[in-house]
Order: C-alpha cells, then sequence, then structure tokens
C-alpha cells in the first residue's frame, strides 16, 4: 500500500512539474520567445493596415512592402492578451510590433518600433 501511494505521488509530482514547463507565462509578464505561429501570421494580417499607420514617413508607406511576415513572438497576459511580435518587412529589415487583443476579441496596434534586427531581442515597450 505505501509502495504504491509512493508511486502515485511521485507520477503526479513529475506530471506537474512537466505540466509546469510548457507554460512559463506569468499573468502580467512576458513569456518568452516563440517562433511564430500561423495565428500569429493571422493577426498581424489583420491589423497589418494599422501597423503600416503608425510606421515613420519614409519607411515604405508610399509603396507597398515586399514581405510582411511575423518571425518571433511574445505574450504578456493583462485584461486581453499584448503579442510582441517580430516582423520581416523586407530582406534582413524587421519591426517590433505591440498588439493588444482585449477580452471582447477585438485587436489594436499599441506601438510599432523600426530599425530592429533578427537578433534584437522582443521586449516590453
Amino acid at each position: 500500500m505505501n509502495v504504491v501511494l509512493l508511486l502515485l505521488v511521485a507520477t503526479l509530482s513529475v506530471c506537474v512539474s512537466v505540466c509546469h514547463a510548457e507554460d512559463t507565462t506569468v499573468v502580467g509578464g512576458l513569456s518568452p520567445t516563440k517562433f511564430a505561429t500561423e495565428e500569429v501570421q493571422d493577426l498581424v494580417d489583420m491589423v497589418r493596415d494599422d501597423i503600416i499607420s503608425q510606421l515613420p514617413l519614409g519607411y515604405d508607406q508610399e509603396r507597398a512592402l515586399p514581405e510582411f511576415t511575423a518571425r518571433l513572438y511574445r505574450v504578456q497576459v493583462v485584461a486581453g492578451t499584448n503579442f510582441f511580435v517580430k516582423v520581416e518587412t523586407g530582406p534582413l529589415r524587421f519591426i517590433h510590433a505591440r498588439i493588444h487583443v482585449d477580452l471582447t476579441g477585438d485587436a489594436h496596434v499599441v506601438a510599432v518600433q523600426v530599425g530592429k534586427t533578427m537578433g534584437d531581442p522582443l521586449e516590453y515597450f
């Protein structure tokens, strides 16, 4: 009986550890950086015009951007979710966009940073 109970407790401990390791997002904190998913790309596509409207003059506002591909992202759980997304806008040209999705599912662009590289970390801005 004691051996069975010990095995059960050990198994539950391993399960809890594995589950916790997979989702390290803390409410209010930023998640680890992840490769962009199809859902993140869909979000970027949905607010693309808003992102472009926040780009400074001279940053391809007068012509179509050759590329607009989400590469990396992080999330922050707030009253809704903030998505911090690294977007490739051309060969070796990147921007960072912060997109807020509220509790009703509406998305809007909060801020955009230009002049980023693939190596620049996604941090709160």
